[in-house]
């Protein structure tokens, strides 16, 4: 079993192909489990309606999915009903107003089909308050691994930290400093969570965890030198 406290930051890690994308499917009620339940606020996933799901759980995925309209429609998806004071709502609170205004026509910049106008770490900032509108209580986030400039990286840095206030998120990590400051980490191996606990307790075991972050470690350490 696996317990996600309320309000706590969750790391999913481990090699490709292992059970993490299966896992946040899981969360995200894209998939269905063969035994056993999934349970969020002690609700079955599968008894929810549509809408309830949507409001407890939201999932950003990695390219941000966005659709050939503004930016300010995107965000508007995430809930309906939205109007332009709560999309602009949903910017302030992540802190995104000088990202906005430094795009070619604001909010309204039409972003392309499937978002291509924008970078890969844009769409996720256009994700990340679509999700924030939602208010979702269990945010899943699965991180971009293209390269995003270092000032993309700043406001994807600020606005998670702020989308994550008061609420559970689970990301999938493919970044160090997500694993390290998480509440718990989980390591996925062959299909099953094969170690859990805290970023300094998974290293002081020396397990697969240990692996990952010395590769981790080697990796930012050769891309600084490059």
């Amino acid at each position: 079993d696996v317990v996600l406290a309320a309000g706590s930051s969750v790391a999913v890690v481990g090699e490709t192909g292992l059970g993490k994308t299966t896992f946040v499917k899981l969360l995200a009620r894209l998939a269905d489990p063969t035994a056993g339940r999934v349970l969020v606020g002690g609700v079955d996933l599968r008894d929810a309606s549509p809408e309830d799901r949507r409001r407890a759980v939201r999932m950003v995925p990695q390219d941000g999915f966005l659709f050939d309209t503004t930016v300010r429609a995107n965000i508007g998806y995430g809930r309906v009903g939205s109007d332009d004071d709560d999309v602009d709502a949903a910017i302030d609170l992540l802190g995104l107003r000088e990202w906005v205004e430094r795009l070619p026509n604001g909010l309204e910049t039409m972003v392309g089909e499937r978002g291509e106008g924008l970078s890969v770490g844009e769409r996720q900032l256009v994700a990340l308050a679509r999700a924030q509108l939602g208010d979702p209580g269990l945010l899943i986030l699965d991180e971009a691994t293209s390269a995003v400039d270092p000032e993309t990286e700043t406001a994807l840095e600020r606005a998670l930290e702020r989308l994550a206030l008061g609420r559970t998120t689970v990301s999938v990590a493919h970044r160090l400093s997500t694993a390290e400051r998480s509440d718990l980490v989980l390591v996925f191996d062959d299909g099953r969570i094969a170690e859990r606990g805290t970023h300094a307790e998974l290293l002081e075991r020396d397990g697969i965890y240990a692996g990952l972050h010395a590769s981790w470690l080697g990796n930012t350490r050769t891309a600084g030198m490059s």
